[in-house]
């Protein structure tokens, strides 16, 4: 049997945090030029990221206060959205970053690292699923991310220098504004490279973040289901033949007290995982629903086929993202619900009372289901998913009304 390690889950996590220059959470120490390196190219990459920012919210402002240019004034709105999201993400992150790593320490303290414990709790099982989630996102976002920023190399090769169907010229990523005229002149070549590591950076902002709390929540899951599996496999002692009472109903006290304690513990990691994450899912939610409102108008504007593949694309990745945070919210919610049934069906009619009145205790709490909250203002589900895209579509009504006046 393979032994599994801690990084499995969040091998890929770390690796887009390394390309933004962050290190999430500390568990050993770092060298003076190691720290320099990384503020040189988290620095670099947050300070690229806001100007293109700053010029897209310019070039919005001036098409809207000009009265042109509507439908590119929307589509870069869903780009500014996009890049909101990955800041904040990034940020809040590096701000909760001695949070985290007391939250990665007291995970770690839990972790099963023998094979007869990885066994027990059925750890290759959680680290498939978790490694099938995150590379398949991954990937998504990747051909999201690269799509937009080869978009306009592709179109000048393909159409003009090898099919030479039509003149493309030169063209940048993302339009924004900017103050020079750069068509026939070197700063397009910087300017198309700084336009596409930031996109990368938006969406790696975006990833790792996400990355991040689907292997915490899939392992903190992994913890619920092994409460579950322990309390509903338990064989209650007292009364069994050929056993002394008293000493069985010791030996019993001494599991239900050792699985109240590990319940508690893995509690208070749950709490502790919404005050790391929950004003980032909160943003997050926020800004998803606007953009996706903004690329569905895009959408119904009559693109052309390229441009409506692009748009396609990046409803999709938007709404997978939702989708899958509300996914592992509703996850946490069965797994940590499911104890108060395993109580249920744990032979405790063969116990003693007091095991019996704490039984009823652990059963009570688990009927109050841990939840992933994006702050106390949204708790997260499946349903939440319904409710995000509700809100898009009423945008999206809204702003169908403001193009038709």
């Amino acid at each position: 049997m393979k032994l599994y390690k801690f990084e499995d889950f969040v091998r890929l996590a770390n690796l887009f945090y390394t390309s933004l220059g962050i290190e999430p959470y500390a568990l050993g120490q770092s060298t003076k030029w190691q720290i320099l390196f990384r503020y040189l190219i988290f620095y670099f990459q947050i300070i690229n990221l806001s100007s293109m920012v700053v010029c897209e919210v310019t070039y919005v402002f001036l098409a809207f206060r000009n009265d042109n240019n509507f439908l590119e004034a929307t589509m870069i709105m869903s780009y500014i959205g996009f890049v909101l999201v990955g800041i904040f993400k990034m940020l809040s992150i590096w701000r909760q970053r001695s949070l985290l790593t007391t939250f990665v320490q007291e995970l770690l303290h839990i972790f099963p690292e023998t094979p007869e414990q990885q066994r027990l709790y059925n750890l290759d099982i959680y680290v498939r699923q978790c490694t099938r989630v995150t590379v398949c996102f991954s990937l998504l976002y990747m051909l999201l991310i690269w799509t937009y920023n080869l978009f306009a190399i592709l179109q000048y090769v393909i159409y003009e220098r090898w099919l030479k169907w039509r003149v493309v010229g030169k063209q940048l990523p993302y339009t924004m504004y900017i103050l020079w005229n750069w068509h026939d002149h070197w700063s397009y070549y910087p300017l198309y490279a700084l336009e596409c590591i930031a996109g990368f950076t938006s969406a790696a902002g975006q990833i790792s973040c996400d990355l991040l709390l689907c292997a915490f929540a899939t392992q903190l899951i992994m913890h619920y289901d092994y409460v579950s599996r322990s309390l509903a496999m338990y064989e209650v002692k007292f009364r069994q033949k050929f056993t002394e009472p008293r000493k069985a109903m010791a030996e019993d006290m001494k599991f239900l007290r050792k699985i109240i304690a590990y319940h508690a513990n893995v509690l208070s990691l749950s709490e502790l995982m919404n005050k790391v994450f929950g004003v980032a899912l909160f943003f997050n939610f926020m800004a998803s629903s606007f953009v996706i409102c903004f690329v569905g108008f895009q959408m119904t504007m009559g693109a052309d086929p390229d441009t409506l593949f692009k748009l396609f694309l990046f409803l999709f990745t938007s709404a997978s993202q939702v989708y899958l945070i509300s996914h592992y919210g509703q996850q946490l919610i069965d797994a940590s619900f499911n104890i108060a049934t395993a109580v249920y069906n744990q032979q405790w009619y063969n116990a003693d009372i007091g095991y019996k009145k704490m039984l009823v205790l652990i059963a009570t709490r688990a009927q109050k289901p841990v939840e992933l909250q994006a702050t106390k203002f949204v708790l997260i589900s499946r349903g939440t998913m319904t409710d995000i895209m509700q809100l898009s579509y009423k945008f999206f009504a809204l702003l169908r009304t403001i193009y038709a006046e």
